[in-house]
Formats: structure tokens, sequence, C-alpha cells
């Protein structure tokens, strides 16, 4: 735990970011109080992640009551990330090729409909729906979250694209942690039926939000839409992201660390339901201390890097899968959940200072007619990779004491950690100065 406090001041070293009353807080309170329209994507986006925090508890409840097995919880997380390889690179292209506005409206509507249709899986004989349900949800999802990717940073300043990051990751982390406890409330006092209702009319209300905002660049590239412009413009994408050594050395390091972090979720499920025999929405409580820890960080953190040199925006970001990998290693050691839901705690304290460097790095090598494939490229090594751990930690959990998978994924995290310091210090990563 001492090793992980201390990574954390490294990477915060107060003596590079100016004044101690300088806070993130301000920073992004300008950014949502003088731009209107990101403002309202921010708000709708918002409130569409506290309704699918209230789904995955309800989702992950119903598979256990109705299966008990890990492997099956794996799967179910497994085909939530799978859809992100399958379609994640050609949602992009479609982000680039339509009106993204329209591409999430429609989107929002069609994972409204498949919130209600998990209710006709609650029972033994229909619990295989969830797995194709799940798989399609998260198609769709990903399509949402390219469109999104793609329009939502050209209604900032370039800048302002850490302030971008860390206002898009801190929405999912507060509201992770009223919908982890919320799930977890809801599911104990009125089963996870309601769940399921909360979480459709949450991507209506996310849809009304996208109709107040009109402005941005709402198109990308122009042009045919046949099926092999379709494969040129993604293969465009790919070799636009392998032209860059930096985008490449975090897709490798995204890839390596997602490894690690799939099978680290499917553990913490199976340790709360099972292990530490919480309850059917025991997943919430280790969700909203992810929530609470996460956004406390960043709410503090965000300005402090964005007025960060470039080179000490990379190392922190090293620096961050380096301590959630110890935090996770200490997790599966836990000897009890107060241990544990403490580990946890930490190590989403040390993730939070991954995501806005990594997506101002990635904006930066992306102008408008390539952001959306680039955006969707890294969510798509991600997922790919989440995918396969989840699937591997649900089998190993089965088999194997759950703290072991646990202690192996956070080994996996810290040697993704470690490759990209090693890189950043040998000098194999170039800092860009301006959109490519």
């Amino acid at each position: 735990m001492k090793t992980v406090v201390n990574i954390l001041m490294m990477a915060t070293d107060l003596s590079t970011l100016g004044p101690v009353t300088a806070v993130a807080t301000p920073g992004m309170l300008r950014v949502l109080s003088d731009r209107t329209e990101f403002r309202w994507l921010w708000l709708g986006n918002l409130i569409s992640v506290c309704g699918g925090w209230f789904s995955a508890v309800a989702v992950f409840a119903m598979v256990y009551h109705h299966t008990g097995a890990g492997l099956a919880a794996g799967a179910t997380l497994a085909l939530r990330y799978l859809p992100g390889v399958l379609v994640g690179g050609f949602a992009g292209v479609l982000a680039d090729r339509m009106d993204r506005r329209t591409l999430m409206v429609v989107t929002d509507l069609a994972l409204a409909g498949l919130a209600l249709t998990f209710l006709l899986a609650d029972s033994p004989r229909w619990i295989w729906l969830v797995y194709p349900l799940t798989f399609l949800s998260a198609a769709t999802s990903f399509t949402f979250q390219a469109a999104r990717n793609a329009w939502m940073p050209s209604l900032v300043e370039p800048d302002e694209y850490v302030l971008f990051g860390a206002l898009v990751q801190v929405n999912g982390l507060l509201l992770q942690a009223v919908g982890g406890l919320a799930g977890a409330a809801a599911v104990a006092l009125f089963g996870w039926r309601w769940a399921f209702v909360l979480n459709a009319a949450s991507f209506l209300a996310s849809t009304w939000c996208t109709l107040r905002a009109h402005g941005g660049q709402r198109h990308g590239e122009t042009g045919a839409t046949g099926r092999v412009v379709f494969r040129t413009a993604l293969a465009a994408g790919v070799r636009h992201a392998a032209r860059h050594r930096q985008i490449r050395a975090l897709l490798v390091v995204e890839a390596v660390f997602c490894l690690g972090l799939g099978a680290a979720i499917v553990t913490m499920t199976f340790l709360a339901t099972r292990t530490y025999q919480l309850g059917d929405g025991g997943v919430g409580w280790f969700y909203a201390v992810q929530g609470v820890a996460g956004a406390g960080v960043l709410l503090w953190a965000a300005a402090r890097i964005q007025r960060l040199p470039l080179g000490r925006q990379l190392t922190l970001l090293g620096l961050s899968c380096l301590g959630e990998g110890l935090a996770t290693i200490a997790f599966g050691l836990a000897p009890g959940v107060g241990f544990a839901l403490a580990c946890w705690a930490i190590a989403s304290a040390a993730d939070v200072l991954y995501g806005p460097v990594a997506i101002a790095t990635l904006l930066s090598h992306a102008d408008n007619a390539m952001r959306g494939r680039l955006m969707a490229l890294w969510s798509a090594t991600a997922t790919g990779a989440l995918a396969l751990s989840s699937l591997a930690g649900g089998i190993l959990v089965d088999r194997y004491r759950p703290g072991l998978v646990a202690v192996a994924a956070g080994a996996l995290m810290v040697a993704a950690g470690a490759t990209w310091l090693t890189l950043l210090r040998q000098g194999h990563l170039d800092v860009p100065l301006s959109p490519s």
C-alpha cells in the first residue's frame, strides 16, 4: 500500500504544478459553464452512465442467481467487451462518415429498447437471452461512443483535451458511485427488474440531451460509403495509427493492461457475491468505492495534469498502470472485505490518472476526419483484451483461488506500466506538438 501511495506522490509532484490553491474543479467547471453544446452532451452521458451501472449490477445478480457459475459471469462480461473488437472499427468509420448527432440519437433509442428486453431473460429457461442481448447492447453502445468521442472534442479547444478527458471520465465515476450503491439497493429491495426499467429511462433522457446540441464538427470525411470504400476507410485509420510510434506503444500497453483488468473485474464480482457474501447487489459496493475514490482524485488532479509538461504527463500514464497493478495484487491478497474495498479504491485512484493523458495523446494525433476511427481503434484494442481476460478470468475463478487470479491480473498491469516507462526512458516515445 505504501508503494502505491509513493507512486502517486511521485506522479503529482506539487513543485511542478504551480500554486497549491490551483485545483482541478474550476478548470473543469469553466469548460462546462462556457461551452453549452458540450455541457448538454456531457449531461446526457452522465445520465445514461448512471442507468448503465444499475443494469451492470442487475445483470450480474441475475446471472449468478440463475447459474451460480463464475464462467457464466465471465462470459457475460466478455460479451460486453467483444463487440468493441468486432464492430468498434466500423463504428469509427460510421462516426467519420455520418452525422454524429443522428448516430447518437438512433443508438440511444435502440439501447432503451434493448434494456427493457433484458426482462425476458429473468428465468432459468430464458437466461441464455442475456448473452445475445449483452452483445447487441454492447455493439450499439460502442457505436454511440464512437460518435460521441468524434463529436465532443470539437466542442472544446485543443489545449483543453486533458480537461475533456477528465470530464468524460469523472461523470462515469461519480455516477458509478451513485449507480453502484443505488443499483445494489434496488436489486436487494425490489429485484433486478426495476434496474432495467431505470436503465431504459436513462437512455431516453440521454437522447433528449443530445437533441439540445447542434454545433461542433458533426461530420468527418465525406464521400461514398460503399463496401470497398468502407473497408478502405477502416484500413486508413489503422495505417494512420501505425505511423505514430507513441500511438503504437499506447495500443500495446492498453492491450496488456486490459488483459489483467478484465480478470480483476471478474474476480471482484466473484469475491463480492460468493466469498464475502454481500448479496446479489454486492458488486455495487465495490463499484461505489471505485467511483468515489476515482472521482475524488480526478477532480483534484485534472487541472494539475493539464499544466504538466508533456513528458511528465506520459510518465504519469505509466505510473498509473503500475500503481493500479500493485493495488490489484494487494486486493488479491486481502484477508477480508474491508481491506479488499480499500485496495479496490486505491486501484481506482491510480487508474483515473491514465485516462485524461491517454485521450489527450490520441486526440493530438487525430484531425476531425480521422478522429472517430482512431478513438474507436483504441477502444477496440482495450475491449478485445478485456473480453479475452474476462472469459479467462471466469474459467480460472471456478478452478483456482480467486485471490491468485487477482494477483496474476495485477502482475499484467504492472508489466504494462513498466513497459511504457521503459520505452519513455529510452527515448522511443515522441511528444507531438500539434495534431497530425
